[in-house]
């Protein structure tokens, strides 16, 4: 599965600008970025919040644990990246600086860092710790740099009470961007929780301008789907539209937005919490609840940013690492291996089964380098009498559509674009006997009808 990843998102990288936003039809449509196909072709990526806040049982930093406490002494790196490996997923996102302010790299600019930790003798980072077993391992590492922090008196989006401290704390937030952006190899994705208002676009335009921005004001960035619980709404498109200088709006998109800024799908393994605390263990979210929401959001064809809280010592939790391998070897256990696949060009593509086996689930990709085309389209079963029979229908496709259906015995199954605004080219049109309950919110209106068995 891995080379079989790594082959595709290089083709696809390589041929990103094979189609072009003017392709086929003069079609003008949004199209994505190199990086942000390597980023939807990823699927999950998993968050790591670790923070002061682990001390004190809460959600934000307070402030009030001493620095000489500030302790991750059984911080492996190696840890982290096998976690992000056992969940199935391609990239990951630390918080390197949550609200509170705190640092978990070596900056220049506080003193409220692992500078004043007694790990490592205070010379210990996180940060370049990760970077590097993320690099050895073959897995995509992004930042979360807070733009509120408590320490320096800004609040949500970095905006602080008066022009002379708003001067100020851009200055020290440029700075703690340039340093990550230099200092610790190719980032995959920076977090701007909340909007940012300090000026950054030059930072990265100097230093990382591919980079997938999420909540930033710049082209070729990502949005947030617009809640906490993991689950996107459907149809969820991946344009949107949008002013310059805007921060991007969450929310459902729209086919006919003027820039590709995808949503994410943020959800904790302890939700709603992000941070770890005593006995926090407990509610760690059930695999039949991992398994929907990964229904609800890579099904949709979102990517899924699944949350793993280390503890006050930095280590990810005994129970959390169990249920992250659990998660991973779910998904492989029902995607891995398609009956049939097929893949082309045009308004509709038929698989032949060969027989008439039993099928429970359909997965449709289109080609998104040339931007999301399909508005709406049918997958039709035929039966051993001949007939057809609708399967499921809908509206988008985009990135990724994993359709569950009812069990059926079917000889071919098809798929018809019924309306779309330029020629559709399928990456992918695959049928699957996963044979394993699936959420009732996955199935699709339009089809056969739902089983009674159905979770």
């Amino acid at each position: 599965m891995k080379n079989i990843l790594t082959i595709t998102t290089t083709l696809i990288l390589a041929a990103a600008s094979a189609l072009g936003a003017d392709a086929d039809n003069g079609a003008k449509l949004p199209v994505p970025t190199p990086q942000q196909l390597a980023w939807h072709d990823a699927g999950v990526g998993l968050f790591f919040h670790w923070a002061p806040n682990v001390y004190q049982g809460g959600e934000g930093d307070d402030l009030s644990t001493p620095r000489d406490q500030i302790n991750p002494d059984r911080f492996d790196a190696s840890q982290w990246v096998q976690a992000v490996k056992s969940a199935n997923a391609g990239y990951m996102i630390f918080v390197a600086k949550h609200g509170g302010g705190y640092c978990a790299w070596q900056t220049a600019t506080t003193d409220y860092s692992l500078k004043s930790s007694p790990w490592k003798h205070g010379r210990g980072d996180m940060l370049a710790e990760l970077a590097e077993a993320g690099r050895r391992e073959g897995v995509a590492l992004g930042v979360y740099l807070s733009p509120y922090d408590r320490t320096h008196g800004a609040e949500v989006g970095g905006r602080t009470k008066n022009p002379e401290a708003q001067t100020a704390y851009n200055e020290i937030y440029r700075r703690q961007l340039t340093e990550i952006l230099t200092g610790y190899g190719p980032m995959f994705e920076m977090w701007f929780d909340g909007g940012n208002i300090v000026p950054i676009n030059d930072v990265i335009d100097r230093y990382a301008p591919g980079i997938i921005s999420f909540q930033g004001r710049r082209s070729g960035g990502s949005r947030w789907v617009g809640t906490e619980q993991g689950f996107a709404p459907y149809p969820c498109w991946n344009t949107i539209d949008w002013k310059v200088g805007e921060t991007p709006k969450e929310g459902a998109g729209s086919p006919t937005g003027n820039a590709w800024c995808p949503a994410e799908c943020d959800v904790s393994i302890l939700r709603p919490r992000w941070f770890w605390s005593p006995g926090s263990d407990q509610a760690i979210l059930s695999l039949d609840s991992l398994i929907e929401i990964y229904y609800l959001s890579v099904g949709r064809g979102v990517n899924m940013l699944l949350n793993a809280t280390p503890d006050s010592h930095g280590e990810i939790p005994a129970a959390q690492l169990k249920r992250l391998q659990e998660f991973g070897d779910e998904v492989r256990g029902r995607f891995g291996n398609p009956l049939f696949t097929t893949h082309g060009s045009g308004d509709g593509l038929t698989l032949d089964l060969k027989g008439s086996p039993v099928i429970d689930h359909v997965i449709l990709r289109e080609d998104i380098r040339g931007g999301e085309r399909t508005r709406k389209f049918v997958v039709e079963g035929q039966g051993a009498d001949g007939k057809w029979l609708i399967l499921a229908s809908g509206t988008q496709i985009g990135v990724r559509q994993i359709i569950p259906i009812p069990a059926t015995a079917l000889a071919k199954v098809r798929f018809t674009a019924q309306e779309s605004a330029a020629p559709v080219t399928l990456r992918e049109f695959s049928v699957f006997h996963v044979n394993r309950p699936v959420p009732r919110l996955a199935y699709r209106e339009g089809g056969l009808r739902v089983p009674e068995a159905a979770r």
